[in-house]
């Protein structure tokens, strides 16, 4: 499963099928992890105990997708992005909010294509992507409560449908002063960081054509961020693995060691304790969510039904 965003980026994919990556984990106790799963023709949102059980699904919608989720540092809310269809075409892609139990549903950017959000650390803010096709795309904090929307940056976007230009996966630091993203240009993605309130860019990886997967997410104690290279099937005959990497760009780690081609490893989240990962792999058939040591040992499948992805570790304090 993609996001709206990620399907403009063109080769960034997740799972076999989409059509239709974000946020930070918070500082605390390992709690629940929420995530979208294919139920049916759509992808619902679910949360689970971190090692898969009492899976509870949140969302029922059967004009759209619900995807790309992400806690609230509260642990009471989670936001996620709708995708809604007309026929087989995503026509709006809203960001919306709910309570953990799935109640209190709403809708905080109502028109346009948005997605991938992220919190603040202090639960103030979420910080998001917008396509304007033909126009720009924009990448924009709010308010909690869809309010007081500020651009922090822009890019031309000259394309009338999905390309590959774009800002994916915004994620906050754990100290709320810089953010992390992924930008992808016709020349290819990188990662690159600046500050929470515009400016102050700086390159983490190097820019390649099919370079990174949708999704990073910054450490909770801020020291190091985790993504997956290439996309998934974005270079025929090379697996997809995980990485992390300092925020200056210096002493990158490989984490998981698929080749071939066949076997992919996407990033998906940290766990609040900083020490374990939460990743996307199809090393026993479909794509399921698995966890491991933060060094990459101790492999562990959690979900065991739907192809799922995108999982959001949340934190409890």
């Amino acid at each position: 499963m993609r996001s709206v965003l990620a399907a403009a980026m063109g080769g960034v994919v997740a799972l076999a099928m989409m059509v239709p990556l974000s946020r930070a984990t918070f500082p605390g106790t390992n709690g629940s992890l929420a995530y979208e799963a294919k139920i049916g023709k759509r992808y619902q949102m679910f949360t689970s105990n971190a090692d898969g059980s009492a899976p509870q699904q949140l969302t029922h919608f059967a004009d759209s997708d619900a995807v790309w989720a992400a806690w609230s540092p509260s642990g009471k809310q989670i936001a996620f992005e709708r995708d809604v269809y007309t026929g087989v075409f995503v026509t709006r892609g809203a960001i919306y909010t709910m309570n953990a139990d799935g109640s209190g549903l709403r809708s905080l950017t109502p028109k346009g294509l948005n997605g991938e959000p992220s919190w603040s650390p202090n639960g103030k803010l979420i910080v998001f992507g917008t396509l304007q096709f033909g126009k720009q795309a924009t990448l924009s904090v709010m308010a909690a409560n869809g309010s007081r929307v500020r651009k922090l940056l822009t890019m031309p976007l000259p394309c009338k449908r999905f390309c590959g230009i774009g800002f994916l996966s915004p994620t906050f630091s754990p100290d709320g002063k810089r953010i992390a993203f992924v930008w992808t240009k016709k020349a290819g993605s990188a990662i690159f960081t600046m500050n929470a309130s515009g400016g102050g860019l700086q390159q983490v990886t190097p820019r390649q054509k099919g370079g990174l997967a949708d999704k990073i997410d910054w450490s909770p104690d801020g020291s190091r961020i985790a993504f997956s290279s290439p996309g998934i099937r974005d270079r025929p005959g090379i697996s997809s693995n995980v990485f992390t990497v300092r925020p200056d760009g210096s002493a990158r780690v490989k984490l998981t060691n698929s080749s071939g081609g066949k076997i992919h490893n996407g990033l998906d989240s940290w766990s609040p304790d900083g020490k374990k990962i939460a990743f996307v792999s199809n090393r026993a058939g479909k794509y399921e969510i698995y966890v491991m040591n933060a060094n990459g040992s101790s492999v562990t499948q959690v979900t065991r039904g739907p192809e799922a992805h995108h999982a959001a570790w949340g934190s409890h304090t």
